[in-house]
C-alpha cells in the first residue's frame, strides 16, 4: 500500500491537525495496531479507564498519533468528539486514495424484525438477476452465497468501509447492509452512500440500551437523512410509518417515498393473498400492474419482508415482471423461519427474541397448524429484564404447549431470568413445562409432539453457540432438532409444571 501524507487526510476534515509524516491507515484495537497507523481511542463503555491504556499500549507499538473523544493526557494525540461520526469517512477517503474502486450500490435495511430476511432476499434477487451482491448483517458478510460470520448486525465504521471495498474489488456490484438502531446511533454507517433504505417496523427490543421506544424509534429513522439517499421504502402498516416518512420528506436529497401495505392503500399492496404449508401465493399491485407472486417462505410477515425485498430491487433498476418470476428460488436467512420436517411434523427454528416477533410467528404458524402448536423459548441474560413476562405472554396467546427454556444467561443467574418470565403471568388453561437446559427441553417437545403439530423453537435463529457466563459453548437449535429426530426414543425427561 502507498503511504500517503497527513496533509491528505487534512482535506478529509479540517477539525483536526495533521501533521506531514508517512500515514499507513487507521485502528480501532490497539492488539493489531501497525506501525505509521493513527490508532482511534474509542471511550470504552464498559471499561471506559482502560482507554488511555489502550492508547499507550498503541504508541508503544509503533502508532503514529491518537485520535480521542475525550483528552487522555498523551503526547502526539488529537482530540475529536465525535470522531465515531468522522471515521467511515476517513476510512473511505483513506481506502479510496490508496485503491481507487467504483463503490457498490448500497441497500440498507432497519427495523426491529425483519433485516435479516429483507436484506438477505434483496441480495438473492440481485444475486439472480445475474448481479453480484454483498450482504451484511447478523447472518453473516460477504458476497452471496459465501459468508463469513459476523460479529455486529452492523460492524464499526472502519470494518464496514474496509469490507465494502474488498467486495467491490471481489467484483461486487451492491451491498446490501442490515442498519442496527446502534450502528445508526454511533454512526458506523457514516461514509456509506445508501441509495436505498427500507424500513420493515418497530417493537420493543434495545431498551437497555436507548431507553425508551422514542428514542430507538429516532435511532432508526436517522436511515432516512442520509444525504445519498435516492429512494425510502416504508411499511405503511406500521405505527412509526409517519415518523420514518417525515424524515425522509425533511431529506434534503428529496427522495421518492415508496410505502408497501398488506392491509391498505399503499403504493404497493397485496391481494388473494393464500398461505399453505409450502408457502404463499398472492397478487402484487404494483404503480406499474399487478403480478402473481408464489414465494416458498412461510408466515404473514415474510410476505412483508419479500415485498419490501422486490420493492427495493426493482428501484435498483430491475424489471419486477422478471424479479418475481426468481421469487420459487428463494432460500432467505438461515434461522428465520428455518423449516425441519419431519413425517407430520413441522419444527421452525426462529430468531424471535422480542414480544412482537414471537407473537408475529405464532400467528402466522396459527394459520396453518392442524393439531397443537407448541412454542419453545427463552429470554436472554445482562438485557433488558422489563421485557421477559411480555415474551411469556405472547407465547402463551400463540401456543399451547409451552416449555420455558435458556437462551442466552451470559453473566446472569438463570434462576432470576426464570423469575422475570414468570413474575404476573398466569399460567391457568396452558399447558407450560420448564427445562433449563436447552438440549433437554428440544428433545423433550421432538418425544412428545404429534403428527399434525407445528413447534417453534424461538429466540436463538442462525446462532451456533450459548453464552453462559461470558463462555461461547457450541449450540445450535437446527442441529439439536435434527439430532433430537434422528435419536429420538420414549424415555421421559425432567419437566415441571411453571408456577
Amino acid at each position: 500500500m502507498m503511504s500517503v501524507s497527513f496533509e491528505m487526510i487534512s482535506a478529509i476534515d479540517a477539525a483536526i491537525e495533521w501533521r506531514d509524516q508517512p500515514f499507513q491507515g487507521f485502528c480501532l484495537d490497539s492488539r493489531y495496531i501497525q506501525k505509521d497507523q493513527l490508532f482511534i481511542a474509542l471511550t470504552s463503555y464498559s471499561q471506559p479507564e482502560k482507554t488511555r491504556i489502550f492508547a499507550e499500549t498503541a504508541l508503544a507499538q509503533g502508532a503514529l498519533g491518537i485520535i480521542s473523544e475525550q483528552p487522555l493526557g498523551l503526547e502526539r494525540e488529537w482530540v475529536c468528539a465525535d470522531v465515531r461520526h468522522r471515521m467511515g469517512q476517513w476510512q473511505k477517503n483513506y481506502l479510496q486514495k490508496t485503491e481507487p474502486v467504483n463503490a457498490a450500490r448500497i441497500i440498507a435495511v432497519t427495523g426491529t424484525n425483519g433485516k435479516t430476511t429483507i436484506s438477505r432476499l434483496v441480495a438473492e434477487l440481485l444475486t439472480l438477476q445475474q448481479q453480484r451482491c454483498a450482504v451484511m448483517g447478523t447472518t453473516g458478510n460477504g458476497i452471496l452465497p459465501h459468508l463469513n460470520p459476523s460479529t455486529h448486525t452492523t460492524l464499526d465504521a472502519l470494518q464496514l468501509q474496509s469490507a465494502l471495498h474488498q467486495y467491490v474489488k471481489e467484483g461486487a456490484r451492491f451491498a446490501s447492509l442490515e442498519a442496527s438502531s446502534h450502528g445508526l446511533e454511533q454512526g458506523r454507517l457514516n461514509g456509506c452512500d445508501i441509495e436505498i433504505a427500507v424500513y420493515s417496523n418497530l417493537s420493543r427490543d434495545h431498551l437497555d440500551y436507548h431507553g425508551t421506544l422514542a428514542a430507538y424509534a429516532e435511532a432508526k429513522s436517522r436511515l432516512f437523512a442520509f444525504k445519498s439517499l435516492k429512494v425510502a421504502v416504508i411499511n405503511q402498516d406500521d405505527a412509526y410509518a409517519e415518523l420514518m416518512k417525515a424524515v425522509a420528506a425533511q431529506n434534503p436529497a428529496q427522495p421518492q417515498i415508496l410505502t408497501y401495505s398488506l392491509t391498505q392503500s399503499a403504493d404497493y399492496s397485496v391481494k388473494e393473498l393464500q398461505y399453505s404449508l409450502s408457502g404463499a401465493r398472492f397478487i402484487l399491485v404494483g404503480p406499474k400492474g399487478e403480478y402473481l407472486v408464489e414465494s416458498p417462505l412461510l408466515g404473514h410477515f415474510n410476505v412483508e419482508n419479500l415485498i419490501a425485498a422486490l420493492i427495493a430491487a426493482e428501484q435498483a433498476g430491475f424489471a419486477l415482471e422478471e424479479l418475481v418470476k426468481t421469487v420459487p428460488q428463494l432460500i432467505g436467512a438461515p434461522g428465520r423461519m428455518q423449516v425441519i420436517r419431519d413425517q407430520d411434523r413441522l419444527f421452525v427454528v426462529d430468531y424471535a427474541h422480542t414480544p412482537d416477533a414471537l407473537n408475529q410467528v405464532l400467528k402466522t404458524l396459527r394459520r396453518h397448524v392442524q393439531q397443537q402448536l407448541w412454542a419453545v423459548f427463552g429470554c436472554g441474560g445482562d438485557r433488558d429484564r422489563g421485557k421477559r413476562p411480555l415474551m411469556t405472554q405472547a407465547a402463551l396467546n400463540g401456543a399451547n404447549p409451552v416449555i420455558l427454556t435458556s437462551d442466552n444467561p451470559r453473566t446472569e443467574n438463570p434462576k432470576q431470568i426464570f423469575a422475570d418470565m414468570k413474575t404476573g403471568i398466569d399460567f391457568s388453561h396452558h399447558q407450560i413445562y420448564e427445562i433449563h437446559d436447552r438440549r433437554e427441553a428440544i428433545k423433550y417437545v421432538v418425544q412428545h409432539a404429534q403428527a399434525g403439530d407445528i413447534v417453534v423453537i424461538a429466540g436463538k435463529g442462525h446462532e451456533n453457540y450459548q453464552e453462559i457466563q461470558g463462555v461461547r459453548h457450541w449450540f445450535d437449535d437446527v442441529t439439536e432438532v435434527q439430532s433430537a429426530i434422528n435419536t429420538q426414543t420414549h424415555s421421559v425427561h425432567s419437566a415441571y409444571p411453571a408456577h
